[in-house]
C-alpha cells in the first residue's frame, strides 16, 4: 500500500437534501473500493465532531466493537438487523467487479505470498459478489439476490458512488456530513509491476455475475440521483473562507492527523 498522488481537495456538492442531520452514518464497505481513504475521512470527521465511531475490522481485546450504538460505523458485513434503521444513513462505494477482483486477488497474493491461481480457485460466491452479499446477506445465487440488492440500493441506501469517481463521491459525502469540503490522501494505488494481469478476467467476469448486474443498475440510478450537472462548479477549487476537514496519514499506520483549515483570498 502506498500513496501515489498528492492530497486531494474536494468541495462539498450543493446537495442539502443529503445532509445527515442527527442521524447515524453506516459505511457498507465493499473491499477494494477506496475503503482506506474513506475510513480515514470518517474517523477524522468523528474525532473533530466528538462523535463515537466503530470499525468492524478493529477488534478490541479479541472482540469486534459494538456497532449498534456508535454514531459513525464502518463494516464489511451487512448489519445483523439489515438496512432497517430509520435513524441511520447507509452508504457504500462500488467498483467495476472485474477490476475489484483483480485488485483483491493481487492484494492476497502480495500479503500471503501465494500463487494467483490458488486464490482465484478459492473465491467464494460471496467474495466474488461482495456488493450483493453486503446488501442482502446472500451467500449464493439462490432466491434472486440481485433483485433484492437492487431494491436495497434504491430504497435503503442513502448515498452511493463509485471508486472510479472517488473525488466526485467525496463531494457528495461532504454534503452528507455537512462539511464545506475535504482534503484527503488517496491510498492503495498498486504499482503497475504488482498488478494482476488480464489473464483471469474471463474467470472474474463469470464469477461476479451478480455484482456486474448490480453495478450496471447502479450506474443508471447514479445518473438519475447523484451525477453532477454539466454546469457544476469544479470540485477542486480552494474557496476562501470555507472550512476543510484535512486528513493526513501514512500508509500502514493507524494514526491519523486531523485538522480544519481555511484558505484566505
Amino acid at each position: 500500500m502506498y500513496v501515489d498522488r498528492k492530497p486531494q481537495i474536494v468541495n462539498s456538492a450543493p446537495r442539502p437534501d443529503l445532509a445527515r442531520g442527527d442521524r447515524r452514518v453506516h459505511y457498507l464497505h465493499v473491499p477494494k473500493c477506496g475503503g482506506t481513504t474513506l475510513r480515514y475521512v470518517l474517523e477524522g470527521y468523528a474525532a473533530t465532531r466528538g462523535l463515537t465511531s466503530a470499525n468492524e475490522a478493529r477488534r478490541i481485546d479479541g472482540k469486534s466493537p459494538d456497532l449498534s450504538s456508535a454514531q459513525i460505523v464502518m463494516g464489511h458485513e451487512r448489519p445483523a438487523e439489515g438496512l432497517t434503521r430509520t435513524d441511520t444513513c447507509y452508504f457504500t462505494v462500488l467498483r467495476d467487479p472485474v477490476q475489484r477482483l483483480r485488485s483483491l486477488v493481487a492484494m492476497i497474493v502480495r500479503l500471503h505470498k501465494r500463487q494467483p491461481e490458488e486464490i482465484v480457485n478459492e473465491l467464494t460466491w460471496a467474495r466474488a459478489n461482495w456488493a450483493v452479499h453486503l446488501l442482502t446477506g446472500a451467500t449464493g445465487p439462490e432466491g434472486d439476490p440481485v433483485s433484492e440488492a437492487k431494491r436495497q440500493l434504491e430504497t435503503r441506501v442513502h448515498l452511493f458512488g463509485f471508486q472510479e469517481r472517488l473525488d466526485e463521491f467525496m463531494a457528495l459525502l461532504a454534503a452528507m456530513l455537512e462539511i464545506d469540503g475535504v482534503i484527503y490522501p488517496s491510498f492503495q494505488f498498486t504499482p503497475e509491476t504488482r498488478r494482476l494481469d488480464s489473464r483471469f478476467d474471463a474467470e472474474f467476469d463469470a464469477r461476479s455475475e451478480a455484482d456486474r448486474a448490480l453495478f450496471e443498475f447502479a450506474q443508471e440510478l447514479y445518473r438519475d440521483r447523484f451525477a453532477p450537472s454539466a454546469d457544476a462548479a469544479p470540485l477542486d477549487q480552494r474557496v476562501p473562507g470555507r472550512s476543510y476537514l484535512r486528513i493526513r496519514a501514512q500508509p500502514g499506520n493507524s494514526d491519523i492527523d486531523v485538522s480544519e483549515v481555511r484558505f484566505t483570498a
